[in-house]
């Protein structure tokens, strides 16, 4: 009895490939959409960051700019009202600057409320706009459509795997891994750009391993048009897609392949476009980037701005230590600016000023830059309270870092599928570690660090075992 259960599973989950891979998106959709039931209509806590890009929606809805709204609205901004923070919960520098910026009537003292502004990416905003239009504030329905994305991500999982490494096995525990990685899961019920993210950047790779593999004009248009949708969610990603199309002439097979870099490229382009458009209709300047990199680096390497969070994660600046910095003035305020002053000119003073703390303070930037790093690879976020959910988080992510570190050593044997891979990693780790820390800006390439461990846990397993890589199951 019980062998012909475990043949009829064999038969059904390992022996036919359709239903294999049925089966594997099936239960993904099942976990996500049990882990939203819980949270229903329920935005208000534990992350502010959800009420941002309500109001980005409501902002482009009822008030129709991109830009944030003369009245901060939207269940966290009710919620907070009735249920004040207990004071000191942030530092009191933090209380201080807000409590100005409020009263100057912008955000972070870069953007005027009320008014347009292109200091945030616009595609999470025109979809949570598009969510509003559709379900208002009917959160459990914004849910299930990240729940789908969340789906769709398995699914590009396998086919990148299978495609990729040409090992049905790989594909296999890779999307099985994904569809139970709670990190995932997560970005289901937190109504927060990730969940795009992840999604966008999964068909970027689909797209390009479906080239690699198979190559036509139309995959070409896929892989620009795609890391385009990214870059318009989180726009650092800009300076990655040209080694995207170095390695479609590189790995592309084919006399075609300049003709498929360049409509990768124009369809790049042609993505940006509006964006683009928009911005010098604004600004009457080009502006591909959003403006928020000036306020990013004053704030992301400001002790005293950020304490609470550098004490979440167990990091505590000796005043001594602050005292001898040179140039301290710059984060011990903010630039007086003038109201005629628009965000690109405030955000180049930023940098500026920024640029010359950091030079003035290299060993001191170095040091954040190792906190930052080691923030980005580890497994603990300042979201993650308590043993159980930093147990969790170490044991789904620990085996996934372990086998991508053996994957630089053992992966020069498939460098067509391993590189582009350790780039995007890479590129990921170093950006973040120079700027802005967080698990939270890792998880979009950590399907790709999932990828690369199963493939060495696979080629570890045959050199064991002296079997071939290419011997199917």
């Amino acid at each position: 009895m019980m062998s012909r259960i475990l043949k009829s599973i064999y038969n059904i989950f390992w022996a036919d490939e359709k239903k294999r891979v049925w089966s594997i998106v099936i239960l993904a959709f099942i976990i996500r959409f049990l882990s939203i039931l819980p949270h229903g209509n329920h935005i208000t806590v534990p992350f502010r960051d959800q009420n941002t890009y309500y109001s980005l929606a409501r902002a482009i809805v009822d008030d129709g700019f991109l830009g944030v709204p003369s009245v901060p609205r939207g269940p966290y901004v009710e919620y907070r009202l009735e249920h004040p923070r207990d004071e000191g919960f942030y530092p009191a520098f933090h209380d201080s600057m807000t409590a100005m910026w409020d009263e100057q009537g912008y955000l972070y003292g870069m953007v005027e409320w009320g008014k347009p502004n292109s200091f945030f990416e616009p595609l999470y905003p025109l979809v949570t706009a598009g969510f509003y239009l559709l379900f208002g504030d009917n959160f459990f329905f914004w849910r299930i459509v990240h729940v789908l994305f969340g789906t769709l991500l398995v699914y590009f999982v396998y086919d990148i795997g299978k495609r990729a490494f040409k090992d049905e096995r790989i594909a296999t525990v890779s999307a099985l891994y994904t569809c139970f990685y709670p990190h995932f899961i997560f970005y289901s019920w937190i109504l927060m750009s990730e969940a795009l993210l992840l999604v966008l950047l999964a068909a970027g790779f689909w797209a390009y391993f479906h080239l690699v593999e198979r190559p036509r004009w139309y995959w070409a248009v896929l892989l620009g048009l795609f890391f385009a949708a990214f870059a318009l969610t989180r726009s650092f990603l800009l300076a990655f897609f040209p080694f995207m199309v170095l390695f479609v002439l590189i790995f592309v097979k084919g006399k075609r392949r300049w003709l498929y870099a360049g409509l990768a490229i124009l369809a790049f382009c042609l993505t940006m476009s509006p964006w683009i458009y928009r911005n010098y209709r604004l600004h009457h300047r080009f502006l591909l980037l959003s403006t928020r990199g000036g306020y990013n680096i004053w704030m992301r390497n400001n002790p005293y701005f950020i304490k609470d969070e550098l004490a979440a994660m167990g990091v505590e600046f000796p005043p001594e230590k602050l005292d001898k910095l040179k140039y301290r003035e710059y984060i011990l305020g903010y630039p007086d600016f003038s109201p005629d002053q628009g965000e690109l000119e405030r955000n180049e003073i930023l940098t500026r000023e920024g640029i010359k703390f950091l030079k003035a303070n290299f060993g001191f930037f170095l040091e954040l830059c190792w906190i930052r790093f080691k923030w980005t690879i580890g497994y603990k976020g300042i979201g993650l309270k308590g043993p159980l959910l930093s147990g969790i988080s170490l044991l789904s992510y620990g085996p996934v870092l372990l086998g991508f570190l053996v994957s630089l050593f053992v992966g020069w044997r498939k460098l067509v599928v391993s590189l582009p891979l350790w780039s995007v990693v890479g590129y990921f780790i170093l950006f973040y570690s120079l700027t802005h820390e967080g698990l939270r800006y890792r998880v979009p390439v950590d399907p790709y660090m999932i990828l690369l461990a199963v493939f060495a846990a696979v080629f570890v397993y045959e050199r064991f075992k002296r079997r071939p890589l290419t011997e199917s199951f």
